[in-house]
């Protein structure tokens, strides 16, 4: 992926994606916060509601109270006393002056045990019998003298067509023997109910009486009184809640606290309170919009960084990038263009320093080399030709065999054979001709330490034909006879074992001599796992052999060395394979 596009998903993933995630977060946020103040509110306001209701029904309760027991209700109802009929009469009118004037009663009607019936209002009211024959009659008759509320959706438990009105009925008992003497039914008007929900009722927001079938016993529009709606499945519970539902195919707030009209009872009421969702939204349409509008703002803001800064950077990394890789192609004449930002120009500025630097080094490296190369050249001029030495070599062998000195000869030939092998100019050569060169040198030695020591060389035909490094069998062979065999070791024996594998080839060079110590064997391996300082406990023989194979061939080759002291000692050499040319020793 190009740096541009990794610049640009990061932008979008942690600078434009968080600000929209705050500005999505900021606004739902608000919005339940102002969801849940406006439900609060609205259930403090049916909670005054309910408690202006209870008002209500505590004023009428008083009535009720006052009505049952009043000395003139009592004679009338048991006695149908004219005079107890004309004095309360005149103490009716004082109840009708609290009833209209207070209380806003539409009705209050009296039922004896004796049949007879009495209406402040209504001319034509059912009879006892039809009275008794209604449920609303046996809720009175269950209730035993406590107050009993009929709703406006139960109406017709008692006058069949009866306009809904609210209702409260009692059993009139005998103060004396508190048996049932009669029955009250005192009918308010709904117009006592409008002014409480009209005092308390909020903006854009409807509040109503449901019972729990869904069946609305009130409501400020007279005319839905009796109208049945779907209640939400969380109102079933009688618990106080706020909810989001769909009302009348319209999202809205809906609020609702249940209620009771009849003392000690569980409640039979819902106070609901329904508020439009749009209403709320409206309020919340300002936060929308400022929320939108800063989130739009650090957008554009976000978007000019990145093309007026961010980009900058982008461009100065993409041509930095680019005129490296000029550079590791060598394409010293590279150089950086000015920018605006000092920063920027300053960095590009030291590019073009370090380059040109570079290319001074280089020139100067390889004018060194040159006169290196020239000054060596004239060394190797100065040296001894070597044709000229190799007939040297043949003359004193030609003289040693006219003296019969045979040593000398043997000798001869093979100093000549190690100084063809070691004034080639190839680093490598044929494992052949490696082991030739060992033997000569072996040989020499033979003759020199007086034939003290044997060597036995077997290497694999198939071996020979691959390419070695040049010069690796010697040194090893040498350190062997410098510090293996002591001045009286008559016996010594040097093994030569040439062996290979698929890909790489082995040489086992063994001796029987006084072996290593293992400090000198730590020694090597710390030399083997970094540690150059090594190099100097060891000298210079199985080290110069072990770097170079190591610098010519990588560091998994080279040598391992088994050794135990006064028990003589294994080095085996790894090379990789390789085709190599012979050369003719």
């Amino acid at each position: 992926m190009k740096f541009q596009n990794k610049i640009l998903i990061a932008f979008l993933v942690f600078i434009l994606l968080p600000i929209f995630i705050l500005g999505f977060v900021s606004y739902h946020v608000t919005s339940s916060t102002l969801k849940n103040k406006v439900g609060d509110e609205t259930l403090h306001t049916l909670e005054a509601i309910d408690l202006n209701l209870q008002m209500i029904l505590s004023e009428v309760d008083n009535l009720s109270n006052y009505i049952i027991s009043s000395r003139e209700v009592q004679d009338f109802i048991k006695f149908n006393d004219e005079q107890s009929l004309l004095d309360f009469y005149n103490r009716g009118q004082a109840i009708a002056g609290l009833m209209y004037g207070q209380s806003k009663l539409d009705d209050l009607v009296l039922y004896s045990a004796n049949g007879h019936v009495y209406s402040f209002k209504k001319p034509s009211i059912p009879s006892f019998e039809q009275f008794q024959e209604s449920e609303y009659f046996n809720l009175m008759v269950e209730g035993e003298g406590r107050p009993v509320w009929l709703s406006t959706a139960e109406s017709d438990k008692f006058v069949e067509g009866e306009k809904p009105i609210f209702s409260q009925g009692r059993v009139i008992k005998d103060i004396h023997t508190l048996h049932d003497i009669g029955y009250l039914i005192i009918d308010v008007k709904l117009d006592r109910f409008d002014e409480v929900f009209k005092g308390l009722q909020q903006k854009d927001s409807q509040e109503m009486i449901v019972n729990q079938e869904g069946e609305i016993v009130y409501n400020r529009n007279h005319e839905l009184v009796g109208e049945t709606i779907e209640l939400p499945k969380e109102m079933v519970t009688n618990q106080t809640g706020t909810l989001i539902s769909d009302w009348e195919k319209e999202k809205s707030l809906i609020t609702y606290i249940p209620i009771s009209f009849n003392e000690n009872e569980d409640s039979e009421f819902f106070l609901v309170s329904i508020k439009p969702w749009s209403f709320i939204t409206d309020e919340t349409r300002f936060i929308r919009q400022v929320t939108i509008f800063l989130v739009i703002f650090v957008t554009v803001f976000a978007v000019c960084f990145k093309q007026i800064f961010l980009n900058r950077i982008i461009q100065f990394i993409t041509e930095f990038q680019y005129n490296m890789k000029k550079v590791e192609e060598g394409q010293l004449s590279t150089r950086m263009k000015a920018f605006s930002s000092v920063e920027l120009n300053q960095l590009a500025k030291g590019f073009n320093r370090m380059v040109e630097e570079i290319s001074t080094l280089l020139k100067r490296v390889k004018n060194e080399q040159e006169r290196k190369r020239r000054a060596e050249f004239k060394v190797l001029q100065n040296q001894i030709n070597p044709h000229f030495l190799y007939n040297t070599l043949e003359s004193i062998n030609s003289l040693a065999v006219l003296h019969g000195s045979r040593d000398i000869s043997k000798m001869t030939i093979n100093l000549g054979k190690l100084l063809r092998l070691s004034i080639n100019s190839d680093n490598k050569v044929t494992v052949r001709d490696e082991v030739r060169h060992v033997i000569s040198y072996m040989e020499i030695q033979k003759v020199r330490f007086d034939e003290r020591f044997t060597f036995e060389i077997n290497v694999d035909k198939q071996l020979e034909t691959y390419a070695i490094l040049k010069l690796v069998l010697q040194p090893l062979v040498e350190n062997i006879l410098i510090h293996a065999f002591n001045r009286n070791k008559t016996d010594g024996v040097i093994k030569i074992r040439g062996r290979m594998s698929d890909k790489e080839g082995f040489f086992f060079i063994e001796d029987n001599g006084v072996g290593m110590t293992n400090e000198v064997l730590s020694t090597f391996n710390k030399y083997k796992q970094g540690c150059k300082e090594s190099k100097r406990k060891l000298g210079c023989g199985v080290m110069n052999v072990q770097e170079r194979l190591e610098l010519y061939y990588g560091e998994r080759y080279g040598l391992m060395i088994c050794s135990k002291e006064s028990k003589g000692t294994i080095i085996k050499l790894t090379f990789p394979l390789t085709q190599g040319e012979q050369h003719d020793l």
